[in-house]
């Protein structure tokens, strides 16, 4: 692996807070598939996450829709989980959903169908359907066909905008992906702000935690310089894209992320936990 970037989890402020992890799924903690169905945690990844949630509160907050997202945790204690960038929010054994999502809803099952109709006839377009969004990978597809087709979704989404009477939508941009989220708001930075608040709310005061934000996409890069401007630590894992916060530490992949975090644990690591309930 050679060596790491220096990284070091102690506060940046020195004011003695302890550290809060917000991390990304697909990218951050698993390498990217050209399909998502085959992305799963590692037996010992899996293992490591529970070992995390268990020495200081973890977050997962991920694109993916979620009851698929929690198909793939393993059953450990996280601290709350962000689904569908941000449109479902689990904590303390409550669900939230953020109020723009539930207005986006309402556009997206007859958009749904049209959207799958038109881009899934172009070979190597795979649209996943999610409770307040649309994913639509291109990965697999011909790179001479990209503008072609992105241009036939903006048109499917203009068209049912104007067909709707406007259910709120917009077309952001992914690794090899393209989402059809709610036009405002509803994003993985305003994930961290809620669970942050939520733990300085808690007994331990407004000065207990700093956050540590890893991601590695478009989606994520907000949500990372917000916990650098939070007095935190941002992890971009991959190249680094033009808008990161130059004091973002940068890693290479998923391995070196986990080899990082490794770092917060104890050596030798304790006996595998019990399972536990996931929230």
């Amino acid at each position: 692996m050679g060596d790491l970037p220096r990284l070091s989890f102690r506060d940046p402020l020195e004011l003695g807070r302890r550290p809060a992890l917000f991390l990304d799924f697909d990218g951050t903690l698993v390498p990217i598939s050209s399909r998502p169905s085959d992305v799963h945690l590692s037996e010992e990844h899996a293992r490591l996450l529970g070992l995390l949630a268990g020495t200081c509160p973890t977050f997962v907050i991920s694109g993916r829709g979620e009851a698929d997202l929690l198909a793939r945790l393993p059953a450990v204690a996280l601290a709350g989980v962000s689904a569908d960038h941000g449109a479902v929010r689990i904590l303390a054994g409550e669900r939230h959903l953020h109020p723009e999502a539930e207005r986006a809803r309402e556009g997206l099952p007859d958009l749904s169908v049209r959207v799958r109709e038109e881009m899934e006839a172009i070979p190597g377009v795979l649209v996943e359907g999610k409770e307040f969004s649309l994913s639509i990978h291109y990965r697999l597809m011909a790179p001479e066909q990209i503008g072609e087709a992105r241009e036939r979704l903006e048109r499917i989404l203009a068209e049912s905008v104007g067909r709707e009477g406007g259910p709120g939508l917009r077309i952001s941009e992914g690794k090899k992906v393209w989402e059809i989220r709610p036009a405002r708001g509803v994003t993985k930075e305003e994930s961290l702000d809620f669970f942050l608040d939520w733990l300085s709310a808690g007994a331990m005061g407004s000065d207990a935690y700093f956050p540590v934000m890893a991601g590695d996409d478009t989606t994520d890069l907000a949500a990372v310089n917000r916990a650098r401007a939070r007095g935190g630590i941002g992890i971009w894992v991959g190249s680094p894209p033009p808008g990161l916060d130059p004091g973002a530490t940068v890693l290479a992949s998923p391995e070196e992320l986990w080899a990082a975090l490794r770092t917060l644990l104890p050596d030798p690591l304790p006996a595998s936990p019990g399972r536990g309930g996931r929230l």
